[in-house]
């Protein structure tokens, strides 16, 4: 059949093609874009269309590779457009230019593209696309944070990422828990395998026992064996590709980065990291593993950027030794206290409920937080600072409140003003003759009514202290000094490219080698990265 035969071998975009991108919609569905492309070869071969339409579906179903309509159609619609700017070297375009399917399915088993499908003008809801040989790994499948607006919404992403006819996905892989990050986990086909760390499995099952998702409660309950957890230091095979996983210090427990190898080149996925916590020297290790243990170079250093824009003295933002040694000495002088820090962020709830042990002041906290907090306790226990007992809330706490308290409270992220309010006159009721403070260990910008992930519920609360509060917190990134020096450390040898960040340019301006600024690329949300 010419018609099929014509589809399988373009070589040449002409004149045809590029009218055909045009006249189709690149906003309908999947079948109908095949339906118009199959119409359009029909017609050109003078063939029928219902058979036309039969073997391009038959062909789209087959293992083998080959570029999906739509790409077909994409490059067509831009390939006039750029004729007279080309795009630039690293910038991945060309399905066309192959004699034929065979040549096309040699290259396919040596390609290395990067796709970052969101977070490269945005800080969370990442998501990001690794393709080498004939393997694809997307790393991480985040919901957007409040105020964030990706040119595709979470719907869409998903929809574009596992549509008919676009190539497999053969796995996923997460770095660490926090929702921005794990947001759409859900939405994972059921057919695609997801690799985490045992830890951060442990920890997602009881955050979702505590939010009631039974989706998230049954995905993760793991009934089908699809998701494969592992533990840091393994190195793990998926298709063409190996996956290398580092144990990395961030907010959340048990982050990870992975070194992904194939077809010949290296990229360091590196989620997100920091130098301020008590885990910190990981950053020190992984070069050192890297390059000594495993005898590898990096090509690409895809390296988070959160703090570009934020300031950490502004901020007072400190290390988690200093949250301990801040929290230890506001205490001694302000024994009641209620606490407003994340669940999940074990390293600052140590630092706090240490402080309350050194000056020996009971500490309570909800049924969820003792879980929480027991969960992380056993998981630790070997290498953690020992953590003091946490009792549960109740007439105890009342009872005793004069001579001290420290309550937990978690994050109050969802919390309504309604709520908020609610809270803090129950609250309220038991110190009537006493005014406790309040001490907030969470990043600042919740509080702000100009940003847009203010949260109103949140900051009702902690303006009802009137002052009261002492602002005490530890950074889950890194800043500027520790990103140059990790650079530097791991001393890419073609790109270095930003994401989760909302200044990518940034990177340019870092205290690092010039080779290194001029390794720096820019890529747009979508864009494909070919390593060559």
């Amino acid at each position: 059949m010419k018609a099929i035969e014509l589809i399988k071998s373009i070589r040449e975009l002409n004149d045809d093609m590029v009218d055909a991108a045009r006249n189709v919609s690149l906003d309908v569905d999947d079948d109908a874009l095949v339906a118009d492309f199959a119409r359009w070869a029909a017609k050109r071969c003078g063939e029928d269309e219902a058979d036309v339409l039969r073997e391009v579906k038959a062909w789209a179903e087959t293992d083998s590779p080959f570029p999906t309509l739509r790409d077909i159609l994409e490059v067509g619609a831009e390939c006039n457009e750029e004729h007279d700017n080309p795009p630039p070297p690293w910038k991945f375009r060309d399905f066309l230019g192959f004699r034929g399917m065979e040549e096309r399915n040699e290259w396919y088993k040596k390609r290395v593209h990067i796709t970052i499908h969101r977070g490269t003008k945005q800080i969370g809801g990442s998501i990001t696309e690794i393709n080498m040989g004939e393997t694809n790994i997307v790393v991480d499948l985040g919901s957007q944070l409040p105020g964030s607006h990706g040119a595709l919404s979470d719907d869409e992403i998903v929809k574009e990422l596992f549509r008919p006819f676009r190539s497999h996905i053969d796995a996923v892989f997460f770095t660490h828990y926090h929702g921005d990050h794990t947001g759409l986990m859900d939405k994972i086909p059921s057919d695609v395998p997801i690799y985490m760390d045992s830890a951060m499995l442990t920890i997602l099952r009881k955050l979702h026992e505590h939010t009631g998702n039974k989706v998230m409660q049954e995905l993760l309950a793991d009934n089908n064996g699809r998701i494969h957890p592992f533990t840091a230091g393994k190195t793990l095979r998926i298709g063409d590709i190996s996956v290398h996983t580092f144990f990395v210090d961030h907010s959340a427990y048990h982050a990870n980065m992975f070194l992904f190898e194939g077809a010949g080149h290296t990229i360091l996925h590196s989620g997100d990291f920091r130098s301020t916590g008590y885990m910190s020297k990981s950053l020190d290790i992984i070069p050192k593993l890297i390059h000594e243990n495993y005898g590898k170079e990096v090509d690409v250093l895809m390296s988070e950027g959160t703090m570009m824009t934020r300031s950490a003295e502004k901020e007072h933002l400190l290390t988690e030794w200093d949250v301990h040694k801040e929290a230890k000495a506001f205490m001694k002088d302000h024994r009641q206290l209620f606490v407003v820090c994340s669940s999940t962020n074990f390293d600052s709830l140590t630092s706090i409920c240490n402080a309350a042990a050194a000056n020996h002041i009971p500490i309570y906290g909800s049924p969820y937080i003792i879980k929480m907090m027991k969960t992380f306790k056993n998981m630790a226990e070997k290498y953690r600072p020992r953590l003091p007992a946490v009792k549960p809330m109740g007439d105890e706490l009342w009872q005793h409140s004069r001579e001290g308290f420290v309550l937990l409270l978690g994050s109050l992220s969802s919390i309504s003003k309604a709520g908020a309010h609610k809270l803090f006159h129950n609250l309220g009721r038991h110190m009537l003759n006493y005014q406790p403070y309040l001490l907030y260990s969470m990043w600042q910008g919740y509080l702000d009514e100009k940003h847009p992930a203010f949260k109103e519920g949140l900051a009702y609360f902690v303006h009802e202290f009137d002052g009261r509060v002492k602002y005490i917190h530890s950074t889950g990134h890194a800043d500027k000094v520790t990103l140059a020096k990790f650079i530097q450390d791991i001393a890419p040898r073609k790109y270095i490219v930003p994401f989760h960040t909302e200044d990518a340019e940034g990177f340019r301006s870092l205290d690092v080698e010039e080779k290194y600024k001029d390794m720096v690329i820019l890529p747009d949300d979508g864009d494909m990265i070919e390593i060559a």
